[in-house]
C-alpha cells in the first residue's frame, strides 16, 4: 500500500468564462475578458478552494488565467501552461471555421496533428504542456501539492498524456470553466486521474466546445459493511453503513438534477438510490445488467482470502495484468466494462431524456470507464476505483460515450 505521505498532488483549474466563451468563440492566446457570468463563478472558486492549502500556485501568465488564480492567491506566472495558439481560427466560431477553413476542424477533433489555423502545431503543444507538467511535480517534494490555473486545452492534453492517448482524438469533453481535475503522482512517478472535471461549486453548467447527448450520471454507493471489512462483496450483499447513508445524504446535494433514476438491484445500491430517489423525488428503477463485477469463487473474500485461495490465479491476474475471470469463475474486468457499457447505452436509448442518473459498483464504473477512455486491464490504475457516493458522468453521444467527469465527490473533500 502507498504512503499518502509520498503523495505528490497537483491540481489543474480551468479559468473563468470569458467574453469568447460565452458566445462559442476560440481564442487561444488572445484574451477577451471575464464575462459577468465568470465573475460569478469566481466567486464561488474562491469559496470551494479556500484553505485548500496547496505549497505551489502557478497559472498561465495570459489574463484570463491570471484572473482566474487571483482568487487563490498571489500566482506565479508561467508561459508554458498557456492554452496551444490556434492562428487564423481567433475569435471565429466552430461553425465558420469548418465554413472559412475546410477539412481543418475535421482533422483537429480526429487528433490529427495540424497547426490549427496555422498556429501551434499539436505535437509541439503537447511537449509543451507535457514538459511543464513533468518540471511541476519534479519541483515538488513527496506530500506537497500544486495548484495550476490553465485552459481547456492544456488540461486536455496532459489528460491524454496520464491516460496514454496522446495520439488520436480522445473520448472526454473539455473541462468546464472553473472546473478542477486532481492528479495524485506516487513515488515511482506514475500518475493517476483522481478526479476530473468537478464543477460542482457552480450553480449552472458553463457553455464548452465537445460532443453533446444524453448526460449519464454513475454513482457509487455509499460505504457498505462490506468495504469497511475489505471484502470483494461483488453479487454478495452487506447493508450500507452510517457512515455510508450519510455520504450518500451529503452527495444527494451535489449529483446533478436527473429526470429519472435506475439502479443495480443489490441491496447497497438499491439502498442508496432510495436516498437518492426521495432527495429528488424520483422512484428508482432496477437494472440487472448494473451490478457489481462478478468475483465468483472469490465473492466476499478478503484479499486475504483470495491469495490462500488461489495463488496462483492472483498473481497471474495483479502482478502480471492478465484480465482472468476472477475466481476462475466470475467476469473478467473487460467483461464488466462492456456489460455495463451495454446497459448504459440502453437505458440512455429507451429513456430518451436529457440526463438520467445510475447506481451502481466501484469496480463495475472504473471498469466501464477504464472502456470509455481507452484503457485496458494493464492500465487500469491510470484512474483510481470511484470513492463510495461519487459521481462520475458520461454522454451518451450517437458516435459512443465520451468522459464528462471522474470519481467527483465535493462532501467526501470537506
Amino acid at each position: 500500500m502507498i504512503d499518502s505521505s509520498q503523495i505528490r498532488t497537483v491540481t489543474l483549474i480551468r479559468h473563468a468564462e470569458t467574453n469568447a466563451n460565452s458566445v462559442g468563440r476560440w481564442q487561444g492566446n488572445a484574451d477577451s475578458g471575464i464575462s459577468p457570468k465568470g465573475e460569478e463563478q469566481l466567486l464561488a472558486l474562491a469559496g470551494r478552494q479556500n484553505g485548500s492549502g496547496s505549497d505551489l500556485l502557478v497559472a498561465s501568465d495570459l489574463p484570463r488565467t491570471m484572473r482566474t488564480a487571483s482568487v487563490l492567491g498571489d500566482p506565479e506566472p508561467m508561459p508554458s501552461w498557456r492554452e496551444f495558439g490556434v492562428g487564423e481560427w481567433e475569435g471565429l466560431t466552430s461553425v465558420e471555421i469548418t465554413q472559412k477553413y475546410p477539412g481543418q476542424m475535421e482533422a483537429f477533433l480526429a487528433g490529427e496533428n495540424i497547426a490549427p489555423g496555422g498556429g501551434e502545431r499539436m505535437s509541439d503543444f503537447g511537449d509543451r504542456v507535457v514538459g511543464a507538467f513533468k518540471g511541476l511535480v519534479a519541483s515538488l517534494d513527496e506530500g506537497q501539492s500544486a495548484t495550476v490555473v490553465t485552459h481547456g486545452g492544456v488540461i486536455w492534453a496532459i489528460m491524454g498524456y496520464i491516460l496514454g492517448r496522446s495520439d488520436g482524438p480522445l473520448k472526454l469533453i473539455p473541462s468546464h470553466n472553473t472546473a478542477s481535475t486532481v492528479i495524485r503522482i506516487d513515488s515511482d512517478a506514475d500518475a493517476q486521474i483522481n478526479v476530473f472535471n468537478d464543477a460542482t461549486h457552480l450553480s449552472a453548467v458553463p457553455r464548452q466546445f465537445g460532443p453533446q447527448g444524453t448526460a449519464v450520471s454513475l454513482i457509487r454507493h455509499g460505504q457498505s459493511e462490506g468495504n469497511v471489512a475489505g471484502r470483494w462483496q461483488g453479487r454478495t450483499d452487506s447493508p450500507l453503513t452510517p457512515l455510508g447513508r450519510r455520504q450518500v445524504a451529503s452527495a444527494a446535494l451535489t449529483v446533478p438534477s436527473v429526470e429519472a433514476l435506475f439502479t443495480s438491484p443489490l441491496g447497497r445500491t438499491v439502498e442508496t438510490a432510495s436516498i437518492l430517489g426521495a432527495a429528488a423525488g424520483l422512484s428508482p428503477a432496477d437494472s440487472e445488467g448494473l451490478v457489481e463485477m462478478a468475483f465468483g469463487n472469490w465473492e466476499n473474500m478478503t484479499i486475504e482470502e483470495a491469495i490462500a485461495n488461489d495463488p496462483e490465479l492472483f498473481e497471474s491476474i495483479f502482478t502480471e495484468d492478465q484480465d482472468k475471470p476472477r475466481g476462475r469463475d466470475g467476469e473478467t474486468f473487460a467483461e464488466a466494462g462492456e456489460r455495463l457499457r451495454a446497459t448504459v447505452a440502453s437505458l440512455a436509448e429507451t429513456s430518451d431524456l436529457d440526463h438520467i442518473g445510475v447506481v451502481s459498483h466501484g469496480a463495475a464504473i472504473r471498469a466501464y470507464i477504464s472502456s470509455v477512455v481507452g484503457l485496458d486491464f494493464a492500465a487500469r490504475n491510470r484512474l483510481p476505483i470511484p470513492r463510495n457516493s461519487s459521481m462520475s458522468q458520461i454522454r451518451q453521444t450517437p458516435a459512443g460515450p465520451v468522459l464528462a467527469a471522474y470519481n467527483v465527490a465535493p462532501h467526501l473533500d470537506d
